[in-house]
């Protein structure tokens, strides 16, 4: 008897699927754990397995072609069998799927629409642009270039440096109050001074306005490109992975009170730790070389079990703190972004650890990790070290209630023993949400953080 496969959950999040390519084609013979195709979710890019025996009769759904969860993409019978009722029930029941797609989709657009907009502010007084500022003239620039303004009282000039502007004191303090350039006013005083009535008058629209001074040379020619563009704007489609990541980071920003705590790091010791670690190493061919990502990884974790309040999760009537430290990670994909995570990093050795983080972000680079090694995790590590990045704040990954952003290693004058010296710091920014977490429990974990990683030899302890 035939059926129809249908598109799979495979992630908590997924609410459809698409379809990259086929692994199997029509008229093939299938057998109980075959692979028939590659789905992309919004996480990773995952195998569908066929667990009905028998010919694949029809693919439902092309390369390319999105489902939603629970519709069909292919039937799979005995050869020659009538089909004709499962395409038009398959039909039917991928209308009924995007139709719930559809409709959740827009109950979460009308709950952001329902969101409080603040009132527009009244309306101040016009204030009258201030113009810009053109120069009159450039003298000897050997002497150094003396620019005069429009507004020069050149009656007074003698004596006095070109440029000056006069304007009475009283006049000044208003163009200062109403944001009015004393450049664009004339003065109508003696001398060309300006007064308050001038400035008034500017504010009013009603008073005469210095004339933009010409440039030496004459009138400049019109800015033309100095060759044509050769490509055109592009427009990107979305990936399953993209509209995900900007639905849950909108989420996080305007649903999660968001605090930010950073602290500097003494990253010398942390330096010559993994140099010697990775000497180490080298000796042994064990393949494998500590990163400072590494090493931070296991730090967070640590310190994480040692301020359990910030390895927790917001649950609306309660706050879940949790008993294990599952640490994610940040791996960024040109779809998108991902966190694989390390579970049990609180326990596990430190080279194990740095095995499974470097195995966990290579298969996310190749869309290869499944969900349970991409979902679960207590608190997440985002570093942007590599880039050069001295500071940075990270967006809280709900249901987490705390995210550590990692900056470079910067070489800069320190203080030590009362003597400046040369010396190496790292800056750690902790996000937190203040629903789940306080500011004083995000000080202390940072505390924690910053001993461990100036003390290293405990990450092995």
């Amino acid at each position: 008897m035939a059926n129809a496969i249908l598109m799979p959950r495979m992630s908590d999040s997924m609410v459809e699927g698409t379809l990259t390519k086929w692994l199997k084609k029509e008229g093939d013979v299938l057998k109980n754990g075959d692979l028939i195709a590659e789905i992309e979710t919004d996480k990773a890019t995952q195998e569908v397995e066929c667990f009905e025996p028998g010919v694949l009769l029809k693919q439902t759904v092309a390369e390319g072609g999105v489902v939603p969860v629970g519709g069909p993409i292919c039937i799979v019978g005995s050869a020659g069998e009538d089909i004709s009722a499962l395409l038009a029930q398959a039909a039917a029941d991928t209308s009924v799927q995007a139709s719930k797609v559809k409709a959740e989709s827009d109950t979460k657009s009308a709950d952001e629409k329902r969101a409080p907009v603040a009132p527009p502010s009244e309306a101040s007084a016009a204030v009258t642009p201030v113009q810009p500022v053109v120069a009159a003239e450039f003298k000897n620039a050997a002497r150094g270039a003396i620019i005069e303004g429009q507004a020069t009282d050149v009656a007074s000039s003698e004596g006095e440096l070109a440029g000056r502007l006069r304007a009475s004191p009283l006049a000044r303090k208003l163009a200062a109050e109403k944001g009015v350039s004393l450049f664009q006013v004339k003065g109508t005083g003696p001398g060309g001074r300006i007064t308050v009535q001038d400035v008034q008058n500017v504010l009013d629209g009603k008073g005469a306005r210095a004339p933009l001074a010409a440039v030496e040379g004459g009138v400049s020619a019109p800015f033309a490109p100095v060759a044509d563009r050769s490509t055109a704007d592009e427009k990107i489609a979305l990936s399953n992975m993209r509209k995900t990541i900007a639905r849950r980071l909108q989420e996080s920003k305007q649903q999660v009170p968001h605090f930010y705590s950073t602290v500097e790091v003494d990253a010398e010791p942390l330096q010559a730790f993994r140099e010697q670690m990775n000497a180490g190493l080298a000796a042994t061919a064990a393949g494998l070389k500590f990163s400072v990502n590494d090493l931070v990884l296991k730090a967070v974790a640590l310190a994480a079990k040692e301020v359990p309040e910030v390895n927790s999760s917001w649950e609306g009537d309660s706050i879940k703190r949790y008993a294990a430290v599952h640490v994610s990670f940040a791996v960024s994909l040109p779809t998108g972004l991902i966190t694989p995570v390390v579970r049990d990093a609180d326990i596990k050795p430190l080279k194990q650890l740095a095995f499974e983080a470097k195995a966990l972000g290579k298969r996310a680079k190749e869309k290869g990790l499944k969900p349970e090694e991409f979902t679960g995790g207590t608190i997440t590590v985002s570093n942007l070290g590599m880039f050069g990045i001295d500071s940075f704040q990270a967006i809280v990954n709900p249901p987490q209630a705390v995210i550590v952003a990692v900056a470079s290693i910067v070489e800069k004058p320190v203080v030590k023993n009362g003597a400046i010296v040369v010396g190496h710091t790292m800056k750690l920014t902790l996000s937190g949400d203040h629903r789940a977490v306080d500011g004083t429990d995000g000080a202390k974990f940072l505390v924690v953080l910053k001993s461990i990683l100036e003390n290293p030899t405990l990450l092995v302890l």
